[in-house]
């Protein structure tokens, strides 16, 4: 079992200095239990559809993870059932930012995977224009998004951005 130390900042990118979405990767997550631990099935990786099980929550969690042949993830997709969210990755130098899709469009979350917990964070990316952290704020742990109906989905987008610019 290993570890992923994790800090993630809601953010805005203005729309004019989004990379076009062929520079990243499209990612399709479906999540077969929510919870503890979570188990997700991931497509849009270079090394293939991944299986991941997480547990913990915060800036630490535990994690495993095991490449799937394509037909495992077909099933695991289906097992999901509506649980599925959509999201390009762009990588950004240390970075990655999200650019969520669907009923999540509107969504961006910057992510940082780190060696220690408290391991200084570099600068963030130019025209990312960091909101607030959300690391312990469990509505955007991406389970938990999966989680919600189309409409608690959008309405979650607003209200996020909406407490910041208050």
């Amino acid at each position: 079992m290993g570890w992923e130390i994790e800090r993630r900042f809601l953010v805005r990118v203005p729309d004019r200095r989004w990379p076009p979405a062929r520079e990243g990767h499209h990612l399709k997550q479906g999540y077969v239990r929510h919870g503890e631990p979570s188990v997700r099935i991931r497509t849009g990786e270079p090394r293939g559809p991944v299986l991941t099980c997480k547990s913990g929550s915060g800036v630490r969690r535990s994690e495993v993870e095991t490449v799937v042949s394509d037909e495992v993830a077909t099933a695991l997709f289906e097992a999901a059932g509506s649980s599925v969210l959509e999201k390009i990755r762009f990588p950004m130098g240390a970075w990655t930012v999200d650019r969520f899709l669907g009923d999540l469009e509107g969504l961006a979350l910057l992510e940082i995977e780190l060696e220690s917990e408290d391991q200084e964070l570099p600068d963030p990316p130019k025209h990312v224009r960091v909101l607030r952290e959300v690391t312990d704020d469990k509505r955007f742990v991406s389970g938990r998004l999966a989680a919600l109906e189309p409409k608690e989905r959008r309405k979650l987008v607003k209200k996020s951005y909406k407490e910041v610019d208050e």
